[in-house]
Protein backbone atom coordinates (compact mmCIF):
# COMPACT_ATOMS: atom_id res chain seq x y z
CA UNK A 1 0.00 0.00 0.00
CA UNK A 2 1.31 3.73 -0.67
CA UNK A 3 2.14 5.81 2.03
CA UNK A 4 -0.57 8.64 2.90
CA UNK A 5 0.11 11.51 1.14
CA UNK A 6 2.19 14.20 3.16
CA UNK A 7 -0.30 16.85 4.79
CA UNK A 8 0.06 20.06 2.67
CA UNK A 9 -1.69 23.52 3.12
CA UNK A 10 -4.36 24.50 0.63
CA UNK A 11 -2.32 27.42 -0.26
CA UNK A 12 0.86 25.64 -1.13
CA UNK A 13 1.93 26.98 -4.23
CA UNK A 14 4.04 24.12 -5.49
CA UNK A 15 0.92 21.40 -4.85
CA UNK A 16 -0.61 24.13 -7.14
CA UNK A 17 1.58 23.61 -9.90
CA UNK A 18 1.76 19.86 -9.83
CA UNK A 19 -2.09 19.74 -10.23
CA UNK A 20 -4.55 17.01 -8.96
CA UNK A 21 -2.77 14.21 -10.82
CA UNK A 22 0.85 14.83 -10.14
CA UNK A 23 -0.67 14.48 -6.24
CA UNK A 24 -2.52 12.07 -6.65
CA UNK A 25 -1.54 8.50 -5.36
CA UNK A 26 -1.16 5.64 -7.49
CA UNK A 27 -3.64 2.88 -7.04
CA UNK A 28 -3.82 0.39 -4.23
CA UNK A 29 -3.43 -2.99 -5.33
CA UNK A 30 -1.58 -5.51 -5.30
CA UNK A 31 -0.11 -8.65 -6.97
CA UNK A 32 -2.98 -11.39 -5.99
CA UNK A 33 -5.05 -9.17 -7.16
CA UNK A 34 -3.45 -8.04 -10.14
CA UNK A 35 -3.63 -11.65 -11.17
CA UNK A 36 -7.27 -12.08 -10.64
CA UNK A 37 -8.37 -9.32 -12.86
CA UNK A 38 -5.98 -10.50 -15.66
CA UNK A 39 -7.92 -13.58 -15.26
CA UNK A 40 -11.15 -12.71 -15.06
CA UNK A 41 -11.64 -10.41 -17.60
CA UNK A 42 -8.49 -10.58 -20.34
CA UNK A 43 -8.73 -14.40 -20.01
CA UNK A 44 -5.19 -14.45 -18.91
CA UNK A 45 -3.56 -17.00 -16.06
CA UNK A 46 -0.08 -15.79 -14.76
CA UNK A 47 1.81 -14.23 -12.20
CA UNK A 48 1.93 -10.41 -11.60
CA UNK A 49 4.82 -8.78 -10.79
CA UNK A 50 4.95 -5.04 -9.99
CA UNK A 51 6.76 -2.58 -12.55
CA UNK A 52 8.04 1.10 -10.99
CA UNK A 53 5.57 3.67 -12.48
CA UNK A 54 5.13 7.12 -11.40
CA UNK A 55 1.45 7.85 -11.43
CA UNK A 56 -0.23 4.24 -12.24
CA UNK A 57 -0.04 0.85 -10.80
CA UNK A 58 1.56 -1.75 -13.71
CA UNK A 59 2.53 -5.10 -13.48
CA UNK A 60 4.43 -7.58 -15.50
CA UNK A 61 2.13 -10.31 -16.39
CA UNK A 62 3.90 -13.57 -17.28
CA UNK A 63 0.93 -16.19 -18.62
CA UNK A 64 0.93 -20.27 -18.16
CA UNK A 65 1.84 -20.07 -21.65
CA UNK A 66 4.78 -18.29 -22.25
CA UNK A 67 3.27 -14.64 -23.57
CA UNK A 68 3.86 -11.63 -21.39
CA UNK A 69 1.66 -8.87 -21.14
CA UNK A 70 1.46 -5.29 -19.23
CA UNK A 71 -1.37 -4.60 -16.97
CA UNK A 72 -1.82 -1.08 -16.39
CA UNK A 73 -4.25 0.59 -13.96
CA UNK A 74 -4.55 4.34 -14.39
CA UNK A 75 -4.81 6.61 -11.40
CA UNK A 76 -8.02 7.46 -10.51
CA UNK A 77 -7.18 11.12 -10.93
CA UNK A 78 -6.67 10.37 -14.80
CA UNK A 79 -10.09 10.90 -16.43
CA UNK A 80 -11.61 7.99 -18.42
CA UNK A 81 -11.69 10.16 -21.59
CA UNK A 82 -7.57 10.61 -21.07
CA UNK A 83 -6.88 6.91 -20.62
CA UNK A 84 -9.27 6.08 -24.15
CA UNK A 85 -7.04 8.64 -25.83
CA UNK A 86 -4.14 5.93 -25.10
CA UNK A 87 -5.74 3.52 -25.88
CA UNK A 88 -7.21 4.55 -29.30
CA UNK A 89 -3.84 6.14 -29.82
CA UNK A 90 -2.17 2.31 -29.81
CA UNK A 91 -5.26 0.89 -31.98
CA UNK A 92 -4.29 3.88 -34.44
CA UNK A 93 -0.52 3.12 -34.89
CA UNK A 94 -1.46 -0.49 -34.92
CA UNK A 95 -4.07 0.17 -37.96
CA UNK A 96 -1.75 3.07 -39.90
CA UNK A 97 2.03 1.32 -39.02
CA UNK A 98 1.65 -2.03 -37.89
CA UNK A 99 5.27 -2.96 -37.94
CA UNK A 100 5.85 -0.08 -34.93
CA UNK A 101 7.28 -1.15 -32.28
CA UNK A 102 4.96 -0.35 -29.57
CA UNK A 103 2.29 -1.81 -27.85
CA UNK A 104 -0.66 -3.38 -28.47
CA UNK A 105 -3.81 -3.49 -26.97
CA UNK A 106 -5.18 -6.64 -25.60
CA UNK A 107 -9.10 -6.87 -25.78
CA UNK A 108 -11.10 -8.08 -22.50
CA UNK A 109 -13.41 -11.44 -23.05
CA UNK A 110 -15.98 -9.09 -23.69
CA UNK A 111 -14.08 -7.38 -26.65
CA UNK A 112 -13.32 -4.12 -25.03
CA UNK A 113 -10.00 -2.39 -24.74
CA UNK A 114 -10.47 -1.60 -21.22
CA UNK A 115 -13.08 -0.84 -19.05
CA UNK A 116 -12.81 0.88 -15.14
CA UNK A 117 -13.55 -0.65 -11.76
CA UNK A 118 -13.37 0.40 -8.13
CA UNK A 119 -10.57 -0.67 -6.73
CA UNK A 120 -10.00 -1.96 -2.66
CA UNK A 121 -9.06 1.91 -2.05
CA UNK A 122 -12.20 2.88 -2.68
CA UNK A 123 -11.05 4.74 -6.08
CA UNK A 124 -11.89 3.87 -9.64
CA UNK A 125 -9.38 2.91 -11.98
CA UNK A 126 -9.19 2.59 -15.80
CA UNK A 127 -8.21 -1.60 -16.39
CA UNK A 128 -6.38 -2.44 -19.55
CA UNK A 129 -3.23 -4.74 -21.31
CA UNK A 130 -0.97 -4.65 -23.47
CA UNK A 131 1.03 -6.56 -25.39
CA UNK A 132 4.92 -6.73 -23.24
CA UNK A 133 7.48 -5.56 -25.63
CA UNK A 134 11.01 -8.01 -24.87
CA UNK A 135 14.31 -6.36 -24.33
CA UNK A 136 15.96 -4.11 -21.82
CA UNK A 137 15.30 -0.47 -21.08
CA UNK A 138 18.33 1.76 -22.62
CA UNK A 139 18.86 3.58 -19.43
CA UNK A 140 20.25 -0.01 -18.37
CA UNK A 141 22.54 -0.67 -21.34
CA UNK A 142 23.62 2.62 -23.08
CA UNK A 143 23.30 4.45 -25.78
CA UNK A 144 25.94 4.04 -28.96
CA UNK A 145 25.83 6.95 -31.51
CA UNK A 146 24.23 4.40 -34.28
CA UNK A 147 21.27 3.41 -31.56
CA UNK A 148 20.82 7.62 -30.76
CA UNK A 149 20.18 7.82 -34.47
CA UNK A 150 17.65 4.94 -34.65
CA UNK A 151 16.05 6.28 -31.80
CA UNK A 152 15.89 9.20 -33.99
CA UNK A 153 14.55 7.53 -37.17
CA UNK A 154 12.27 6.05 -34.98
CA UNK A 155 10.57 9.13 -33.22
CA UNK A 156 10.11 9.99 -36.57
CA UNK A 157 8.42 7.47 -37.73
CA UNK A 158 6.11 7.59 -34.99
CA UNK A 159 5.65 11.10 -36.11
CA UNK A 160 4.54 10.62 -39.30
CA UNK A 161 1.99 7.48 -38.01
CA UNK A 162 0.32 9.86 -35.85
CA UNK A 163 -0.29 12.57 -38.63
CA UNK A 164 -3.93 12.77 -38.92
CA UNK A 165 -5.03 10.91 -35.46
CA UNK A 166 -6.89 13.47 -33.25
CA UNK A 167 -9.31 12.48 -30.14
CA UNK A 168 -11.44 14.68 -27.33
CA UNK A 169 -9.04 14.19 -24.82
CA UNK A 170 -5.74 15.01 -27.37
CA UNK A 171 -5.53 18.68 -26.29
CA UNK A 172 -5.72 18.27 -22.35
CA UNK A 173 -3.16 20.43 -20.59
CA UNK A 174 -0.13 18.29 -18.83
CA UNK A 175 2.63 20.40 -16.81
CA UNK A 176 5.30 17.54 -18.83
CA UNK A 177 4.38 19.34 -21.88
CA UNK A 178 6.65 21.89 -22.48
CA UNK A 179 4.65 24.83 -23.68
CA UNK A 180 2.84 25.14 -20.55
CA UNK A 181 6.47 25.73 -18.95
CA UNK A 182 5.14 28.73 -17.87
CA UNK A 183 3.33 26.92 -14.89
CA UNK A 184 6.98 25.93 -13.34
CA UNK A 185 7.10 29.07 -11.74
CA UNK A 186 6.46 28.34 -8.34
CA UNK A 187 8.24 24.80 -8.74
CA UNK A 188 11.02 26.86 -10.00
CA UNK A 189 10.91 29.08 -6.85
CA UNK A 190 10.99 26.50 -4.26
CA UNK A 191 14.26 25.00 -5.37
CA UNK A 192 17.07 25.29 -2.73
CA UNK A 193 19.60 25.92 -5.10
CA UNK A 194 20.45 29.94 -5.97
CA UNK A 195 22.20 29.37 -8.94
CA UNK A 196 20.32 26.80 -10.13
CA UNK A 197 17.22 28.97 -9.49
CA UNK A 198 18.43 32.10 -11.13
CA UNK A 199 19.55 29.73 -14.14
CA UNK A 200 16.03 28.31 -14.95
CA UNK A 201 14.16 31.81 -13.95
CA UNK A 202 16.44 33.31 -16.66
CA UNK A 203 15.43 30.53 -19.37
CA UNK A 204 11.89 30.91 -18.63
CA UNK A 205 11.88 34.36 -18.67
CA UNK A 206 13.27 33.80 -22.14
CA UNK A 207 10.77 30.73 -23.09
CA UNK A 208 8.14 33.34 -21.98
CA UNK A 209 8.98 36.12 -24.32
CA UNK A 210 10.79 34.92 -27.55
CA UNK A 211 9.16 30.78 -27.74
CA UNK A 212 5.63 30.72 -26.13
CA UNK A 213 4.22 33.41 -28.54
CA UNK A 214 5.70 31.13 -31.68
CA UNK A 215 4.78 27.42 -30.70
CA UNK A 216 0.97 27.66 -32.22
CA UNK A 217 2.41 28.65 -35.07
CA UNK A 218 4.26 25.46 -35.68
CA UNK A 219 2.78 21.93 -36.96
CA UNK A 220 0.39 20.35 -34.31
CA UNK A 221 0.17 17.04 -34.10
CA UNK A 222 -0.36 14.06 -31.20
CA UNK A 223 3.67 13.22 -29.64
CA UNK A 224 4.55 10.47 -27.49
CA UNK A 225 6.39 13.63 -25.38
CA UNK A 226 8.37 11.44 -23.15
CA UNK A 227 10.82 9.17 -25.05
CA UNK A 228 13.36 8.94 -21.98
CA UNK A 229 15.99 6.33 -22.25
CA UNK A 230 13.65 4.12 -19.38
CA UNK A 231 10.76 4.51 -22.01
CA UNK A 232 13.18 2.91 -25.19
CA UNK A 233 13.62 -0.56 -25.31
CA UNK A 234 16.74 -2.36 -26.79
CA UNK A 235 18.11 -6.24 -27.72
CA UNK A 236 21.05 -6.35 -25.99
CA UNK A 237 22.20 -8.38 -28.53
CA UNK A 238 21.86 -5.89 -31.28
CA UNK A 239 22.27 -2.35 -29.03
CA UNK A 240 22.63 -0.56 -32.11
CA UNK A 241 18.46 -0.42 -32.65
CA UNK A 242 15.41 0.05 -31.03
CA UNK A 243 12.92 -2.75 -30.63
CA UNK A 244 10.13 -0.81 -28.52
CA UNK A 245 8.70 2.50 -27.42
CA UNK A 246 7.17 2.33 -24.21
CA UNK A 247 4.45 4.12 -21.73
CA UNK A 248 2.34 6.86 -23.88
CA UNK A 249 1.19 8.25 -20.70
CA UNK A 250 2.32 11.47 -21.22
CA UNK A 251 0.99 11.68 -24.71
CA UNK A 252 -0.31 15.12 -26.00
CA UNK A 253 -1.57 16.96 -29.17
CA UNK A 254 1.21 19.70 -29.18
CA UNK A 255 3.56 21.28 -31.46
CA UNK A 256 5.31 18.16 -33.14
CA UNK A 257 8.84 19.60 -32.66
CA UNK A 258 8.21 19.26 -28.93
CA UNK A 259 8.54 15.39 -29.52
CA UNK A 260 12.17 15.29 -30.98
CA UNK A 261 13.14 18.21 -28.32
CA UNK A 262 11.91 15.66 -25.18
CA UNK A 263 13.89 12.69 -27.01
CA UNK A 264 16.99 15.21 -27.37
CA UNK A 265 17.16 16.18 -23.63
CA UNK A 266 18.17 13.19 -22.63
CA UNK A 267 21.16 13.24 -24.97
CA UNK A 268 22.60 16.28 -23.43
CA UNK A 269 24.69 14.76 -20.88
CA UNK A 270 27.66 13.91 -23.05
CA UNK A 271 30.76 15.57 -23.32
CA UNK A 272 29.86 16.44 -26.61
CA UNK A 273 26.45 17.80 -26.19
CA UNK A 274 25.35 19.69 -28.43
CA UNK A 275 27.17 17.14 -31.25
CA UNK A 276 24.66 14.11 -30.37
CA UNK A 277 21.43 16.54 -30.05
CA UNK A 278 22.59 17.34 -33.45
CA UNK A 279 23.27 13.58 -34.60
CA UNK A 280 19.98 12.94 -33.76
CA UNK A 281 18.31 15.72 -35.50
CA UNK A 282 19.98 15.13 -38.81
CA UNK A 283 18.20 11.54 -38.64
CA UNK A 284 15.17 12.49 -37.77
CA UNK A 285 14.90 15.04 -40.54
CA UNK A 286 16.16 12.38 -42.93
CA UNK A 287 12.58 10.37 -42.18
CA UNK A 288 10.16 13.20 -41.10
CA UNK A 289 12.08 16.63 -42.57
CA UNK A 290 11.75 19.36 -40.39
CA UNK A 291 11.21 23.41 -40.82
CA UNK A 292 13.10 25.92 -40.39
CA UNK A 293 10.95 27.80 -37.73
CA UNK A 294 11.13 24.68 -35.92
CA UNK A 295 14.62 24.25 -35.56
CA UNK A 296 14.80 27.90 -34.27
CA UNK A 297 13.01 27.26 -31.22
CA UNK A 298 14.14 23.60 -30.97
CA UNK A 299 17.37 24.55 -28.16
CA UNK A 300 14.62 26.58 -25.67
CA UNK A 301 12.53 23.75 -26.20
CA UNK A 302 15.37 20.71 -25.04
CA UNK A 303 16.31 23.04 -21.90
CA UNK A 304 12.57 24.07 -21.14
CA UNK A 305 12.29 20.06 -21.41
CA UNK A 306 15.28 20.04 -18.73
CA UNK A 307 14.06 22.07 -16.28
CA UNK A 308 10.88 20.69 -16.24
CA UNK A 309 12.36 17.16 -15.40
CA UNK A 310 14.16 19.65 -12.78
CA UNK A 311 11.48 21.30 -11.03
CA UNK A 312 8.78 18.85 -11.20
CA UNK A 313 10.88 15.66 -9.60
CA UNK A 314 12.26 17.94 -7.20
CA UNK A 315 8.30 18.68 -6.04
CA UNK A 316 6.81 15.26 -6.41
CA UNK A 317 9.69 13.76 -4.42
CA UNK A 318 9.65 16.11 -1.65
CA UNK A 319 5.91 15.15 -1.28
CA UNK A 320 6.60 11.13 -2.00
CA UNK A 321 10.10 10.32 -0.30
CA UNK A 322 8.70 6.66 -0.16
CA UNK A 323 9.08 6.91 -4.09
CA UNK A 324 11.68 8.88 -4.68
CA UNK A 325 14.35 6.58 -6.64
CA UNK A 326 12.24 6.40 -9.31
CA UNK A 327 11.08 9.79 -9.53
CA UNK A 328 14.24 11.46 -9.61
CA UNK A 329 15.55 8.88 -12.10
CA UNK A 330 16.06 11.47 -14.75
CA UNK A 331 17.05 14.14 -12.59
CA UNK A 332 20.41 13.97 -11.87
CA UNK A 333 21.03 13.39 -16.01
CA UNK A 334 18.58 16.34 -16.51
CA UNK A 335 20.61 18.83 -14.07
CA UNK A 336 23.59 17.96 -15.74
CA UNK A 337 21.91 18.34 -19.37
CA UNK A 338 21.62 22.03 -17.71
CA UNK A 339 25.33 22.45 -17.25
CA UNK A 340 26.83 20.89 -20.43
CA UNK A 341 24.23 21.82 -23.15
CA UNK A 342 22.16 25.27 -21.79
CA UNK A 343 25.24 26.91 -20.93
CA UNK A 344 26.57 26.66 -24.90
CA UNK A 345 25.35 29.89 -26.77
CA UNK A 346 22.31 29.91 -28.01
CA UNK A 347 23.44 31.41 -31.80
CA UNK A 348 26.08 28.81 -31.54
CA UNK A 349 23.01 25.94 -30.63
CA UNK A 350 21.01 27.45 -33.88
CA UNK A 351 23.66 27.59 -36.37
CA UNK A 352 24.52 23.91 -35.81
CA UNK A 353 20.91 22.84 -35.80
CA UNK A 354 20.63 24.49 -39.03
CA UNK A 355 23.73 22.95 -40.41
CA UNK A 356 22.75 19.22 -39.35
CA UNK A 357 19.61 20.10 -41.40
CA UNK A 358 21.36 21.46 -44.58
CA UNK A 359 19.66 24.86 -43.96
CA UNK A 360 22.72 27.17 -43.13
Amino acid sequence: MPEPTPPLSETDSVQGALGDMLNSLPPAIDEAAAARLMRDHFGITGTAVPVACERDANFHIAAEDGTRFMLKISNPAEPEINTNFQTEALLWLERRDPGLPVPKVRRTLDGESGFSQVLEDGRPSVIRALTWLDGNPVARVGVTPALRRDLARTLARLGIAFAGFDHPASGHEILWDVKNASRLRPLIAALSEPALRRQLTAELDHFDQKVLPVLPTLRQRVVHNDLNLHNAILDPADPDRITGIIDFGDMVKTALIIDLAVAASYHTQEPDALDAVCDMVRAYHQVLPLERAELLVLRDLIVARLMTTVAITEGRAARYPQNAAYILRNNGPARMGLRLFATIPRDQVAAALLAACNME
